[in-house]
C-alpha cells in the first residue's frame, strides 16, 4: 500500500438537504473517513480521552502521531463536551499548535476544531489556513469560516479569490460562505457563476446567494431549482437533496421579501408532490403577497 493510501483522507462532501447557519443555510457537511493507519499499524486514542488530554498528547514531543490527537479532538468538539469557559483557552492551545507543527494532517485536524468551536479567536488560524497551498486544508478552512459569528472582522479578499478556483465543491463552500457573512462586493461574483460549466450545485449556490440580492440573473435558475423533481439532472440528485435545496431558496425568498417571485412560488404549490415543502412554500407565498 502507498503512503498516499495509508495517510488519512478528508473526504468533502456538500449536502444540499443539510442546511447550517446564515439566511442561506449553507449546505455544507464534513465526512471524515479513512484508515488511521501509520507505518502500516492502526491506532486510535481511547474514547476517553477529554479535550484537556488531548492538547497535552498534541504538545507533547513524545507524542508521534500529533494528527490522531487533531482528529479525536475535533470529535469531542463535534460533540459538544468542551466547557464554554474553557474555549478561549482551548482556541488559544489550537493556535499555539498549528503555528509550531508542519505536519499538513495535524494542520487541517485542527482547523476541522476550531470551525466546530466557532469561536473568532481562531480567525488567524483561518487566514493562514486559506493561503495554504493545500487543496484539504483550504475546504475546511472555508468550511470552518462560514461557521464563524456573523460581523466578524476578516481579510475578505482573500475568500473572494477561492471563487475563480476550478473545483466546483471549493467554488460552492466559497458562495455560501460569502452569502453567509453579507460581503459588500459579491453581486457580480455570484452572478458570473450563474453559468458555470463547474456543475449544477455551483449554479444553485450563485443563484440562491443572489436571492438576497433580489437579482433579477437568478431568476432563470431560481425557478430552476423549485421545478426540480426525481427525474431532474439525470437522478444525480436524491429526492431529499431536492427538497433540501427547495428549502433553502424557500426560506430565502421569505427572509429576503421577494414579492416578485411569488408567482413562481405559486407555480410550484400546484406541481410539487412533497408535503412538507408545499407546506413551507404556502407559508412563503403568504409572506411575499
Amino acid at each position: 500500500m502507498s503512503e498516499k493510501n495509508q495517510n488519512t483522507k478528508l473526504d468533502k462532501k456538500l449536502l444540499e438537504s443539510n442546511p447550517v447557519m446564515g439566511s442561506l443555510m449553507v449546505p455544507i457537511a464534513i465526512v471524515l473517513v479513512g484508515a488511521l493507519i501509520i507505518f502500516g499499524v492502526t491506532k486510535m486514542l481511547s474514547n476517553d480521552h477529554s479535550y484537556k488530554d488531548l492538547v497535552h498528547e498534541m504538545k507533547s514531543k513524545t507524542f508521534g502521531n500529533k494528527w490522531i490527537a487533531a482528529l479525536e479532538l475535533s470529535k469531542v468538539i463535534s460533540a459538544g463536551a468542551v466547557k464554554e469557559e474553557d474555549i478561549p483557552w482551548l482556541v488559544t492551545n489550537l493556535r499555539d499548535i498549528y503555528k509550531t507543527t508542519v505536519d499538513p494532517r495535524t494542520r487541517d485536524f485542527i482547523v476541522v476544531a476550531i470551525g466546530a468551536l466557532g469561536h473568532e479567536g481562531g480567525l488567524p488560524v483561518l487566514e493562514h489556513a486559506l493561503q495554504t497551498n493545500n487543496p484539504e486544508i483550504n475546504f475546511h478552512a472555508m468550511v470552518a469560516l462560514s461557521k464563524m459569528p456573523k460581523g466578524i472582522s476578516f481579510d475578505w479578499s482573500i475568500v473572494k479569490s477561492f471563487i475563480e478556483k476550478n473545483d466546483a465543491a471549493m467554488v460552492q463552500v466559497t458562495i455560501l460562505t460569502l452569502a453567509t457573512h453579507n460581503v459588500d462586493g459579491t453581486e457580480d461574483l455570484f452572478i458570473k457563476r450563474l453559468n458555470s460549466d463547474l456543475g449544477f450545485s455551483v449554479r444553485y449556490a450563485a443563484a440562491t446567494a443572489l436571492i438576497a440580492y433580489k437579482s433579477d440573473e437568478a431568476i432563470p435558475t431560481v425557478n430552476e431549482i423549485l421545478a426540480l423533481n426525481d427525474e431532474s439532472l439525470g437522478k444525480k440528485l436524491t429526492v431529499q437533496e431536492i427538497s433540501g435545496l427547495k428549502f433553502n431558496v424557500l426560506t430565502a425568498l421569505k427572509r429576503a421579501n421577494w414579492k416578485k417571485m411569488a408567482p413562481s412560488v405559486e407555480e410550484m404549490i400546484n406541481i410539487e408532490k412533497d408535503i412538507k415543502v408545499v407546506s413551507l412554500a404556502k407559508e412563503v407565498l403568504n409572506s411575499l403577497k
